[in-house]
Formats: structure tokens, sequence, C-alpha cells
């Protein structure tokens, strides 16, 4: 490696460490300035090892972005709820998705999918009595979720209750 691309190559790992530190202190606006800046600086770089090092900060950079300018999404439809929810759940965000849930549900918006889904978020909030009567709905809407129901790992902590395994069996 030449003594200039290995001097390049130091300062923008550096910068890159730097801006990545930045970036899981959740300091997305830093981070953005950091990893903007990397780009700009080496963009012109006749070194691939410092150009890969640069399309990583690429990604990152577009990552930042999308934090600091989240798209929006109207939602229109009960589905368009349902699947937001669905988001919102996988992210970690209970309540919102709980919300959203509930939102389809007032709409009558009522499937066993949904039914399923807001089971499984009041077992995360544990609570355990209206995660049962939600399966309960499920169930009575479509009873091939029993299946599904007593194998899904989410509903672990039910396999110890007596009126869960009355539903399921």
């Amino acid at each position: 490696m030449k003594l200039k691309e290995e001097k390049e190559l130091q300062t923008i790992t550096a910068e890159y460490e730097k801006a990545l530190q930045l970036f899981h202190k959740k300091s997305f606006h830093k981070a953005d300035a950091a990893f903007k800046q990397i780009i700009e600086t080496y963009n012109d770089s006749e070194f691939y090892s410092v150009l890969e090092i640069q399309t990583r900060v690429k990604v990152y950079h577009a990552i930042t972005q999308a934090q600091l300018h989240p798209l929006t999404i109207k939602l229109e439809t009960m589905q368009d709820y349902v699947w937001e929810g669905v988001y919102q759940l996988n992210a970690g965000n209970t309540d919102k998705a709980l919300e959203l849930f509930s939102h389809a549900e007032k709409e009558n918006h009522k499937d066993a999918y949904l039914y399923y889904l807001m089971a499984a978020a009041y077992l995360k909030k544990e609570d355990t009595d209206n995660s049962l009567r939600y399966v309960e709905k499920c169930l009575k809407k479509d009873a091939s979720y029993k299946v599904i129901v007593y194998n899904e790992p989410d509903f672990e902590p039910l396999l110890q209750n007596q009126d869960f395994l009355n539903l399921v069996e």
C-alpha cells in the first residue's frame, strides 16, 4: 500500500469511527453532518480502499437522513391501520400499535388476524386478561388460528395459563 493511500485510509477510518460513535449515541444531527463531511472530502479519492469506506458512509448518511426526516404515511384504509400497527408492534411501540389496531376495530375491521395481533400486543404489555379476550375473539372468527396461536413464541408465557389452554385445545 502506498504511503499516500495508507495515510488517507487512516484518516477516513478515524473520521468514520467518530461518526459511527455519534450515530450509535443517536446524535443523528451530528452524525449526519460528520457523514456528509466524509462524503464530500473523499468524493474524488483515487483509492479503492478509501472509496469502499466512503460507500459505507453513504449508507449511514441515508439512515441518518431517514431518522431526521421520517416519511409520514397517510393511513387511508383500515388495512393501512393494521399494517402500520404491525410495523409499530415490531418496532416495540406497543401502545401506538394498540391505538392503531383499536381504530381499525372501531371502524368495523373485525377479522381474526386483527384480533390475533391485538392479543399479541396486549401480552407484550403483560395484560393477560385482554390478551386472552382477543385470543378468544380471534378463535371465534377463525378456529384455524388455534394452531398458530398455540405455536407462536409470543404466546409462550400463556402456555401455563389454563384459560389459554382451554381456548387453544
